[in-house]
């Protein structure tokens, strides 16, 4: 061992890093002249101290002993280049990751026998392992995500499991099993409700996530994609992205509940007209029969006028609640306003 080649090393560590002598000192506990000592060659660190010094400057107790870095590591960079590349390893992991899980899931999605059973819960494992690589070593390691970062990871876990709560609705039967002689198909009873069960979930993914991101990123962090160009205008309005982030969530989860209810409605009436269709034909079915035929007529409004009904009321109940949350909307926008004497304005 060579304690010259060894302290100009460490020095060089040292500086790549940006910290003093005293800094250096302060967080391995010893003494501004011991650490100056180290990098002179007047001798050896202890053993003692040996791993954090190892620890601090990102590199093997090896490397020290040797005075040089042994393996083609990052850490001989500079500290910027070495944490751009740490985060490449890091989202290039997330990302392997990421598309595995929504292969998979669109594989599941496709209900393919005894494939589909295995390849959702190894899409749901891919996703939990990417996000535990990418995240965990930059969240509680020595490198710090951006904000962008933080959002493209979340973007991409909102759309993994977005798919994935798709394909789990599609595996699992709800309702008793029905054989639709008409279309020579099987089908659950309850199918029709499975796309009001996917947007409740979607709404209450995108509220979690949202959260999520927000304590990891900070509270400028959002799920919502917004060009760099108008970050700096957005960030001079004071609680203008948390403002606009409450209310995109309203309009998201009102949206996706009204779509939720038309595709149940509309369901029911296409399964409701799908046996007279299969006897009598669209063009008749759809026309509403002739004026003669008067307990056909009856008949067809009994299985079907409710569902019809049904999913007018549906648009109705949209269109009341859509203005129900744009007066909101309109109203928080105005609450939120400070006062023109608060602006400095006259």
């Amino acid at each position: 061992m060579d304690a010259g080649r060894t302290g100009a090393y460490l020095a060089a560590l040292r500086k790549a890093r940006g910290m003093t002598q005293q800094e250096a000192a302060e967080q391995l506990g010893v003494s501004n002249k011991t650490v100056s000592k180290w990098e002179n060659g007047a001798g050896l660190p202890d053993i003692t101290v040996l791993p954090a010094l190892a620890e601090l400057y990102g590199v093997t107790a090896d490397d020290i002993l040797a005075g040089e870095t042994l393996r083609g590591r990052p850490e001989s960079g500079t500290g910027e280049a070495r944490r751009r590349l740490l985060l490449v390893r890091l989202r290039t992991r997330f990302d392997i990751c990421f598309a595995g899980a929504v292969a998979l899931a669109v594989l599941a999605a496709f209900q393919v026998a005894y494939v589909s059973l295995a390849a959702w819960p190894v899409s749901v494992g891919l996703l939990w392992i990417g996000y535990v690589l990418a995240a965990h070593p930059a969240r509680y390691g020595d490198v710090a995500l951006d904000t962008g970062t933080w959002e493209n990871l979340y973007r991409k876990l909102l759309t993994a499991s977005a798919v994935q709560w798709w394909a789990l609705l599609r595996l699992v039967p709800l309702g008793r099993l029905e054989l639709d002689f008409a279309e020579m198909r099987y089908y659950d009873t309850m199918d029709a409700w499975k796309p009001l069960i996917f947007a409740v979930g979607l709404a209450v993914l995108c509220a979690v996530l949202e959260r999520a991101l927000r304590r990891r990123a900070g509270a400028e962090a959002s799920l919502l994609w917004v060009p760099e160009r108008l970050r700096p205008t957005l960030r001079r309005g004071d609680r203008f992205l948390r403002r606009t982030r409450q209310i995109w969530l309203a309009w998201l989860v009102w949206a996706v509940v009204l779509a939720g209810l038309w595709f149940l409605a509309d369901g029911q009436v296409d399964r409701a007209l799908s046996p007279w269709i299969a006897q009598y034909g669209e063009d008749l079915v759809r026309s509403g029969f002739p004026e003669s035929w008067t307990i056909l007529r009856g008949r067809l409004e009994a299985d079907v006028g409710h569902w019809i009904r049904l999913r007018q009321g549906v648009l109705l109940a949209g269109a009341v609640s859509g203005a129900g949350v744009l007066i909101w909307t309109l109203m928080r926008w105005k609450k939120s306003r400070r006062p023109l004497a608060e602006k400095g304005e006259t």
